[in-house]
């Protein structure tokens, strides 16, 4: 027998030290558990071996041994990154770039690049370049090729949208041969997946912007002028056509009417003749002598009647 109060405090101290081991198991195993959230692909460091190629873990919950493996975790998602001097940017990773164009101008102009770690090649992108890719590969790799780009275009170039989309194809190809690339079975894959680059609004000199914008205006004014003489060119030879149709249908007229006429006269021959066959009152029949020209002689005296007469 334990004396009095002597057996709940055993227990008491063996629910303490239980609680206590519950407690630390749940934080050695809370330890050896990573999550690696959506959107994000983490790799693993091992103390001992270093980085463990090939092993790339997916969102979810991975076992890490703890203090030996060290869990890094990137964002794979494809994400917009800014070259501006605009301090309110939240994904500004330089200022914007100062180029100089064929035309010997100088001026500054924001750029902004998609792009996203290649989730087949993330553990070559840390084992080489490591978690600073942005400042170390991206930044100098997209500097110096619109640098080299804008040198080949006009400033009015990137005024024009159809110019300025042609300069962000061709600096987009260039920065995608320039990025880092590993060789995996045989074939050669990115380390970092460029997906689009957008010029932004050049900062042009107010002298340079005025010069421009008149060009513009004259350009403008020009093709105004062209266009509105080719309505004028097409306007004359739509008024020709209507005269030439207008003339073909005075001379279909006058044909028409001409033809008309000498139907008329032949319904008339035809009626008076019909007259004369069969006469209906005692007058002589109406008889035709001659046509003279346009002019038809008529005589309201049958000859033979007449011939009778001067006989008696």
């Amino acid at each position: 027998m334990y004396p009095t109060g002597e057996a709940p405090q055993s227990r008491v101290g063996w629910l303490t030290v239980g609680g206590i081991a519950v407690l630390a198991a749940l934080g050695v195993l809370r330890a050896c558990l990573y999550v690696t959230l959506p959107g994000h692909a983490t790799v693993v460091f091992n103390t001992f071996s270093g980085l463990q190629k090939g092993r790339v873990e997916l969102p979810g919950v991975i076992f890490r041994i703890p203090g030996i493996e060290t869990p890094i975790t990137y964002t794979v998602l494809t994400r917009v990154w800014e070259f501006t001097n605009n301090p309110a940017s939240a994904n500004a990773i330089s200022n914007a770039i100062t180029v100089n164009t064929a035309d010997g101008q100088a001026f500054a102009i924001d750029v902004a690049i998609a792009l996203k770690p290649n989730l087949a090649t993330l553990d070559e992108l840390h084992a080489s370049i490591g978690e600073n890719y942005l400042s170390t590969v991206v930044v100098p790799v997209v500097r110096s090729k619109i640098r080299d780009i804008s040198a080949s275009f006009n400033s009015e170039d990137f005024y024009r949208k159809s110019q300025r989309a042609a300069i962000e194809q061709r600096a987009l190809d260039l920065i995608r041969q320039e990025m880092p690339t590993v060789n995996r079975d045989g074939q050669t894959l990115p380390l970092v997946q460029v997906e689009g680059l957008f010029l932004g609004n050049p900062d042009f000199p107010q002298a340079l912007r005025d010069s421009i914008e008149r060009k513009q205006v004259a350009s403008i004014t020009a093709q105004t002028a062209a266009v509105r003489a080719q309505i004028q060119e097409k306007e004359t030879e739509r008024l020709l056509i209507l005269a030439a149709a207008n003339q073909r249908a005075i001379e279909l007229k006058g044909q028409a009417a001409a033809q008309n006429a000498q139907l008329a006269d032949l319904l008339f021959y035809e009626k008076l003749q019909e007259r004369i066959q069969n006469p209906t009152d005692s007058l002589p029949p109406l008889r035709i002598i001659r046509v003279e020209g346009d002019a038809t002689v008529f005589l309201n005296v049958d000859p033979r009647q007449a011939a009778l007469q001067q006989a008696r």
